[in-house]
């Protein structure tokens, strides 16, 4: 290996672990660490990386995490929210786009450098709101499935966004080029589906049936090399053929272990990503204009959050949720990147508009961790104002038609609220299921399950569903602080109702039952205990573990 190189990569991971160190007593996320990382270790400050590394740095690190990225999105996920991405996914990226055009055209900006700039905005990060949502344990919460649902069709709508950049620039002016472009576009796009259906399956049968890990490893990392060199040979981003590259593997039945083999590896992709861009940040130049991208990343978040928020709305979810919903998606993502370099190259922006831009993305990426933490107190705030039922309590689904008593509440229809919801069917038990995700709701009442729409936060939707008469409540939702929330309202209502909260890990319990909860099950302790039951059984004489 080049010693030049192998030096720039020692003084750069150097560099992320002081970095790192540093911030991790001050709580502050590794994602920011990395950026920090990058920006000291490029030119503006130590330029102890070449100007060549860093963008072979930089287009190795999109590289990765987007082959990452598209190697979890198989169609089995995509079906699971498949209303929320196409409904949800299309509005906000129309109402995003139409705005920010708007807004760009009157401040003089051409038409197709407007549509451009509103394509670059409406993208947000799926890099990190995946990795803050699990730092967080909220991948499971509504707001969390509506976002990585919305966060999917996003992804999966930049590739077009992309094949359109020519045409925007106003290069593809010749008919017969741009039916090349849209040919080669459709061969791309239709060879990926091909090879996903017919092609990569088999070869992946033949690598299994040698039974080595090694050679499996290495035939991933071919598909991901070929997809990517190919995109690359026709004029599309390399970049694009390595998401697509991981949506071929994605929807393969060997799928999951792909996953196993690259995922582990995806903290130091994400690492790389974050490093690239602080190296690519020119620094003098950000500091010069400060204060005007201040006001553009103001304006960028101001303008995310309420149109995100009025998507929440429009698909029925109540104002925490929305709220929520509108925070997470806030920033601007790294399929922007790509865009921003593909208009470069079609003239829709220059080098200083670039790196405007880029310093505006690194920002509102930056203050993601600290906004998605800060949500759920900006959320109950706003709630706690004098809103319309239909804002506050979302889409309320009509009344039970039978007038229900000392029954069942079960709030939370996922896994286990199913579950739960099956066996009072068989055995007879009067229930009814509440669920603010309208499509969790619609899959359970296709099955014929008694569930309704209604967030159990809300004491006015818990009146609503009869819970002062109701004999037990159960509490199953992903949200530790609504579920202490929940607790408080039901309480309120019904002094003698049975509360049994679940609750995912290993959260304090002592404020569940201060709210009022009679049993608190939580799926990790009860898991660690049962399987040290198992282990002592076969054992005489020894003592039980402790929490």
């Amino acid at each position: 290996m080049d010693v030049p190189l192998m030096r720039e990569i020692v003084i750069i991971f150097s560099l992320a672990l002081m970095v790192l160190l540093l911030l991790n007593r001050a709580r502050i996320p590794t994602i920011l660490g990395f950026f920090v990382t990058g920006v000291i270790a490029g030119p503006s400050v130590l330029g102890a990386v070449s100007s060549g590394s860093i963008e072979s740095l930089a287009e190795l690190g999109v590289i990765l995490l987007l082959f990452t990225i598209g190697l979890e999105m198989s169609a089995e996920r995509f079906g699971e929210f498949r209303r929320t991405a196409l409904i949800g996914g299309t509005l906000q990226i129309c109402l995003t786009v139409s705005v920010v055009t708007i807004l760009t055209m009157v401040l003089g900006l051409s038409p197709g450098k407007a549509v451009f700039l509103g394509f670059l905005i409406s993208l947000s990060s799926t890099a990190v709101v995946l990795k803050v949502l699990q730092d967080f344990h909220e991948t499971e919460a509504p707001h969390g499935q509506a976002s990585l649902a919305i966060l999917i069709f996003q992804d999966v709508a930049a590739v077009p966004m992309i094949l359109t950049v020519p045409f925007l620039g106003g290069v593809v002016g010749d008919p017969s080029s741009a039916l090349g472009t849209l040919l080669t576009a459709g061969a791309v796009l239709l060879g990926t589906l091909v090879s996903a259906r017919w092609l990569v399956p088999r070869l992946f049968d033949v690598v299994a049936a040698t039974g080595s890990r090694e050679i499996f490893l290495l035939t991933v990392i071919l598909v991901c090399a070929s997809v990517t060199w190919l995109t690359g040979e026709v004029g599309l981003s390399p970049a694009l053929g390595a998401f697509l590259a991981g949506l071929i593997v994605a929807n393969t039945e060997y799928a999951h272990r792909a996953q196993g083999t690259i995922l582990p590896f995806q903290e130091v992709f994400l690492s790389f990503f974050f490093v690239s861009l602080g190296m690519l940040l020119d620094l003098r130049f950000f500091l010069d204009h400060i204060y005007l991208i201040v006001l553009a990343v103001i304006g960028v978040l101001m303008i995310k959050v309420v149109m995100n928020s009025l998507v929440g709305f429009v698909m029925g979810y109540s104002a925490r949720v929305v709220v929520l919903l509108g925070l997470v998606l806030a920033q601007i993502g790294e399929f922007s990147f790509i865009l921003s370099e593909t208009g470069l190259r079609y003239g829709l922006m220059d080098r200083l508009t670039f790196q405007a831009f880029l310093s505006v993305s690194l920002i509102t990426m930056a203050i993601t961790p600290f906004l998605i933490s800060l949500s759920p107190r900006i959320s109950e705030r706003i709630v706690r104002a004098d809103l319309h039922p239909r804002i506050k309590n979302g889409r309320v689904y009509r009344r039970p038609s039978v007038d229900l008593r000392d029954h069942l509440i079960i709030i939370g229809m996922g896994i286990t609220g199913r579950r739960l919801a099956d066996t009072c069917e068989d055995h007879g038990i009067p229930y009814i299921g509440l669920d603010v995700n309208p499509e969790a709701v619609r899959r359970a009442r296709d099955e014929g399950l008694n569930v309704y729409y209604g967030d159990g936060t809300h004491l006015a939707v818990l009146r609503h569903f009869n819970v002062p008469e109701a004999a037990v409540m159960v509490i199953a939702i992903a949200d530790y602080r609504s579920t202490v929330h929940a607790i408080h309202e039901a309480r309120a209502l019904n002094e003698g109702m049975k509360i049994i909260a679940r609750i995912r890990g290993f959260e304090n319990t002592e404020m569940l039952y201060t709210a009022g909860a009679d049993v608190v099950v939580s799926e990790k302790r009860e898991a660690t205990r049962r399987i040290s039951d198992e282990i002592f059984s076969c054992y005489s004489g020894v003592c039980e573990l402790e929490e």
